[in-house]
């Protein structure tokens, strides 16, 4: 990883040295600052994710380099596209352009709130925030590990600094916004008021999950948001020819499965359709799908207008990518095809996120 990095011109020792020792932090004090007592942490949680065997996601390794991987990651999956960011840039933009092509709505009325859950370090909070303009709009990023909060807060923190002191060896540039803020919670317990979000997002956290743990943050998202408002899930396709080939290569898999403890649960949960089965009997009654990248997808589950209202049928319809409650049954798998039922509202300007189309790459998964 630290040499897909460094050849891509992504300075992952420089930036690693300087957010572990040389930005002054005194990390044992943020880190105390950060943690929320109350945030009881899960079983699952506490496996060694990513080949952080002392500690997985709970220690400062895990922390301190989460960004410098996605970005050698994007290079991984998107190569071709240029050096440094530009290999996450494309990754991160299909996802975007998926969302877009399945009419997401995107919240823009004063008071509204964006919740993101497992929101590490903040990659995926700031990419929101500089997503969606408007004021009005807040941005909450919820994390069960109290290191990545710590992160998470002295990035924004160093983003609101002046431009002499964010001349750093940092890998990406940090904005400064303070509708972003940051929290250390579980997502599947996050103390906020029903209705009171009108999105949630998970962005590539659902191979980490158990399916269980899986099942109780949608619940959870469902409980928390609006009527009409969405749930975003960006995630793995393993019924991509990709991905299925992958798993169907014992060495290989076992590779990627030596850093993803709940990969093969998550395999299975997904390309068997239960996933989507979970998102309806926690009370979600569209879900819309769409390929993002030839081992990915990107998912639009609606809560209903009327609310917590109980739903009496349980059927699925699959037509070109939405999935409802009612009317003849369908394999609810991603189709290549995008969205053509869009909804009218508050779709993404596009010359707000200005999102490119034909990103080269993404025919290799991570």
């Amino acid at each position: 990883m630290v040499k897909t990095a460094e050849d891509n011109d992504i300075p992952w020792n420089k930036a690693l040295d300087w957010i572990s020792k040389g930005s002054g932090q005194d990390w044992e004090a943020s880190l105390s600052q950060a943690t929320d007592p109350t945030t009881a942490t899960p079983a699952y949680y506490r496996a060694p994710f990513h080949a952080y065997l002392q500690g997985g996601n709970l220690c400062w390794d895990a922390a301190w380099e989460q960004e410098l991987a996605g970005k050698a990651v994007g290079q991984r999956n998107f190569p071709g596209n240029g050096p440094g960011n530009a290999g996450e840039e494309a990754f991160r933009s299909a996802f975007e352009a998926a969302l877009e092509s399945l009419g997401c709505r995107v919240p823009s009325k004063p008071g509204s709130l964006v919740v993101d859950l497992g929101c590490g370090t903040g990659t995926s909070t700031r990419r929101l925030a500089s997503r969606i303009p408007g004021p009005g709009v807040t941005f909450l990023g919820l994390d069960l590990s109290p290191h990545f909060v710590a992160v998470a807060k002295f990035l924004q923190g160093r983003a609101a600094a002046s431009e002499v002191e964010q001349e750093v060896a940092w890998v990406e540039p940090l904005t400064a916004d303070a509708r972003v803020a940051f929290s250390h919670r579980d997502a599947a317990v996050t103390r906020l008021e029903p209705g009171s979000a009108a999105l949630v997002n998970m962005d590539l956290i659902a191979h980490e999950l158990t399916p269980e743990a899986s099942k109780e943050i949608f619940m959870e998202a469902h409980r928390i948001l609006e009527p009409g408002g969405e749930l975003w899930v960006n995630e793995m396709d393993f019924n991509t020819p990709g991905f299925s080939d992958l798993r169907a290569n014992p060495l290989l898999f076992s590779l990627i499965r030596a850093t993803e403890p709940y990969l093969d649960m998550y395999a299975d949960y997904q390309a068997s359709g239960e996933l989507i089965e979970d998102l309806f009997s926690c009370g979600f009654d569209t879900v819309r799908i769409a390929a993002a990248t030839g081992r990915h997808f990107a998912l639009v589950a609606t809560k209903p207008p009327d609310g917590d209202k109980p739903q009496k049928k349980k059927r699925r319809v699959l037509d070109d990518g939405v999935l409802t409650q009612a009317g003849s049954t369908a394999s609810p798998t991603p189709t290549s095809k995008r969205g053509s039922q869009k909804r009218r509202g508050d779709i993404f300007p596009p010359r707000v996120l200005g999102w490119p189309r034909g990103a080269k790459g993404g025919a290799k998964g991570g």
